[in-house]
């Protein structure tokens, strides 16, 4: 029997092969979305599965919240936590601490290579399950100045030659001998260093100030992941109980005008996919960017559910009849019902194999528009998948004219087949047509304005130069002299040595500094600059000066703010702030030499806060380069010319400021979000045009007639339109407040957008209106082109 159902299936199919072409590219262009999303899920959720005795492991974080009622839940804790914890505590079994102050150059004799590398307890493999594949995990992390690497890690070092026993040396951070060599781990995982010393090493460093010290500061939360393991039969609120303990000793700071402090546990398995907490580690994306993606799939696939229900019911008109013979022949409904499923499901499965084609073609040719990951998608595991979802999807999508079609009576089929009605006689047809151009209207205002805001976004004056500004990272040469040398190039107008680049969030760095001994502490944002950092990026001077020639390199001693510093300080005039001192860490006064213009030293999602240019060298990571007009690549060139010199054996890399900010602009979004937004009004479209011809083969002899008595063509063409053109009305206005209030929402992220406005709106449901008209007029006036002899002559 099912063997014959799908034998009729693949006949009319082969039948209606305009309907089926239009219903299979909509569900395969969908369900190519889809399966990107579905492989995209699948691998979200397969990080941290294969730790031993996750159920009791917890990462401690930290909650903090400034005196202005500012929170920060942070990922990151004070390092004395794990052995407090540990020591004082019995129900906590074991504790890790990852403490990731490791990262930089490591050297292999002339081979520099960049590491991102973490201290951390012997503890780590038996909380964490990690094996060995050279080295003995009992005795790795135990001894100072011992490392383990990952295998990718040892294999850029060392190449083929075993790293057992040889020596890395780190920039500022000593030497280390390889005493182990992690196998990859069975899955992902948020814990993504590429190095992991013993954090007995870090005693040693501390004393030699090359490292501040942090193992008995509690004041410091930047830089340090703790985790603990619960003994069996403790859970989360005997650690809750613990870490409330431990926070009493923080209970004197709000009097002091300091933030109040609290900790939390966070259950190892929740740590991925990301609650984007302040300093998290690991390349796991945020629950809101999952969301997201499945709710475009969503939407996409209800359109393409909608699109195949409406073409459904327009077939149903030649197979009404054929479905009325078969129940008086003796069918029973669940008979029909099953041939109406298969016939879905069957073109599911066409539609899931033009996906997969579709997603191997993106794959081969990077398409931008349709990011497909490098994974192999012709695994049998993950096809499996694919193909029990196009099983569901087939089931779901075919269910309602399924269900509709094979409740039809004998009697009424084989006389006529007007509509069917479905939540007390509203046609099913109508029903979709404006649940379809609501969500499509809907995403179109949503996309309009998101591509506003990115616009302005990748536009707007942040308050500084960024255009013909080259970015060249100093490594560990003496900027003086590196920026000296670039200087002799005819090119180069100016240089500035700098911590990063404005306007980029990973570049800013954060501190707290008071005004006198029992003020309250303020926050700054800040940056490292020299004395030509205002210059070169066309910062503003209001009051005093830049940095002096004389400033010492060892000892930091000046500093420059902005306006809103002056202005939180409490200082009336900017003039007055001139000469006035700020205390670092209550032990370092560092003196305002100038005030600068306030400007966005942050993204536009942010408040322009008080922020401050320290004059702080071991910071500098970059020389800043402002190139005159020219040919850039000859620019480049020279420039790489003079750093290879001065970085013999390394690889050179530059970055101009401009097209760095504008890889954040969202230009990416923009382009996914529309192709995505294409494909659903499109397919919207063709669930319209699929519902108009239903309605031009159902009204022919009325047309037909009408056009004997004299009925013009314009008038015609205005009788089987204006119930669809009402139709997109009420969807427009269901969409524009959705769709306004979407755009509001979305803006509310940004303390700098642009208004939404009436004409983006109102523009975006005009573009709608114009799209379905064409759709409406190219199907209803086919049908009065038709010469009524041909439709009335059986009559």
């Amino acid at each position: 029997m099912f063997y014959r159902y799908i034998i009729i299936a693949i006949r009319n199919l082969r039948r209606q092969r305009l309907f089926t072409f239009v219903n299979i590219a909509g569900l395969a262009i969908s369900m190519a979305v889809c399966l990107l999303v579905l492989i995209s899920t699948r691998k979200n959720f397969s990080y941290d599965n294969f730790h031993p005795d996750a159920a009791h492991t917890w990462r401690i974080t930290s909650k903090v919240q400034t005196p202005d009622g500012r929170k920060y839940h942070m990922a990151s804790t004070p390092m004395p936590i794990g052995e407090a914890l540990k020591n004082n505590y019995t129900a906590i079994r074991q504790e890790v601490t990852l403490y990731g102050a490791l990262s930089g150059e490591a050297r292999i004799n002339k081979k520099k290579i960049n590491i991102n590398g973490a201290f951390t307890t012997p503890s780590f493999f038996n909380v964490f399950g990690f094996k060995l594949a050279a080295g003995n995990p009992l005795t790795a992390l135990t001894t100072p100045n011992n490392i383990v690497l990952t295998e990718e890690a040892a294999k850029r070092l060392f190449g083929t030659n075993d790293p057992m026993g040889k020596v890395i040396t780190f920039d500022q951070r000593g030497s280390y001998i390889v005493s182990g060599v992690l196998q990859p781990a069975p899955s992902l995982t948020h814990i993504d260093y590429e190095a992991f010393a013993a954090m007995s090493s870090v005693t040693a460093l501390e004393q030699n100030h090359a490292l501040p010290g942090r193992l008995q500061n509690w004041d410091i939360f930047q830089d340090n992941y703790t985790y603990v393991q619960m003994r069996p039969g403790e859970g989360r609120a005997a650690l809750t109980a613990a870490l409330n303990d431990i926070a009493h000793r923080y209970d004197d700071l709000p009097g002091k005008g300091m933030p109040h402090i609290a900790f939390e546990p966070q259950a190892l398995g929740r740590i991925s996919p990301s609650q984007e907490l302040y300093n998290d580690i690991g390349n796991a994306p945020p629950w809101g960017k999952m969301l997201a993606e499945m709710g475009v799939a969503l939407l996409l696939l209800t359109c393409a559910g909608f699109n195949y229900t409406n073409l459904s019911i327009v077939r149903s008109l030649q197979r009404a009849k054929e479905v009325g013979v078969r129940k008086v022949n003796g069918a029973q409904r669940w008979q029909i019902f099953m041939q109406f499923i298969t016939e879905s499901v069957l073109m599911c499965i066409l539609s899931l194999i033009l996906a997969v084609m579709l997603l191997l073609l993106a794959q081969s040719t990077h398409f931008n528009a349709l990011p497909v990951p490098d994974i192999n998608l012709l695994n049998g595991h993950l096809l499996l998948l694919f193909f029990v979802f196009s099983v569901i999807t087939g089931i779901v999508a075919g269910a309602i004219p399924a269900w509709a079609l094979s409740s039809f009576q004998p009697v009424k089929v084989l006389k006529n087949l007007i509509d069917i009605k479905l939540f007390g006689g509203l046609g099913l047809r109508k029903s979709l047509i404006v649940i379809q151009f609501t969500l499509s209207l809907t995403a179109i205002i949503f996309l309009v304005t998101v591509y506003r805001q990115f616009s302005y976004k990748a536009v707007k004056d942040m308050g500084f130069y960024r255009k013909d500004i080259l970015n060249v990272p100093l490594a560990d040469v003496d900027f003086q002299l590196m920026k000296e040398r670039m200087l002799q190039l005819n090119g180069v107008t100016a240089v500035a040595a700098s911590s990063g680049t404005l306007g980029m969030p990973r570049d800013a760095n954060f501190c707290q500094m008071r005004t006198a001994e029992g003020k309250d502490y303020i926050e700054f944002g800040y940056y490292a600059g020299d004395a030509d950092f205002l210059k070169v990026m066309h910062l503003k001077l209001l009051a005093g000066s830049s940095f002096p020639a004389a400033a010492s390199k060892e000892k930091e001693q000046y500093v420059v703010v902005n306006e809103r510093a002056v202005s939180v300080m409490g200082i009336k005039t900017l003039a007055e702030a001139i000469g006035k001192t700020l205390w670092l860490s209550d032990s370092l006064p560092l003196n305002i030499v100038g005030v600068v213009q306030d400007f966005n030293y942050q993204p536009i999602e942010m408040n322009i806060r008080p922020m401050a240019i320290r004059y702080h060298p071991a910071e500098f990571h970059q020389l800043q380069l402002s190139m005159a007009k020219g040919d850039k690549e000859q620019q480049i060139a020279a420039v790489k010319k003079i750093w290879i010199e001065l970085h013999p054996g390394e690889i050179f890399s530059s970055e101009w400021m401009d097209e760095q900010l504008l890889a954040r602009s969202g230009q990416e979004v923009i382009s996914m979000l529309g192709f995505l937004v294409f494909i659903s009004t499109m397919i919207s479209a063709l669930g319209l045009m699929g519902v108009v011809a239903y309605t031009s083969f159902t009204r022919r002899k009325e047309v037909s007639i009408r056009k004997i008595l004299g009925a013009t063509a314009p008038g015609l063409l205005v009788l089987l339109s204006r119930s669809y053109v009402k139709l997109i009305i009420i969807a427009g206005c269901i969409a524009l407040p959705f769709g306004y209030i979407g755009s509001e929402f979305f803006l509310r992220i940004f303390a700098y957008r642009v208004s939404i406005g009436v004409l983006p709106i109102l523009g975006s449901f005009m573009f709608l209106v114009f799209l379905a008209l064409v759709t409406i007029l190219s199907q209803t006036w086919r049908a009065i082109e038709v010469n009524p002899v041909d439709n009335l002559r059986n009559d």
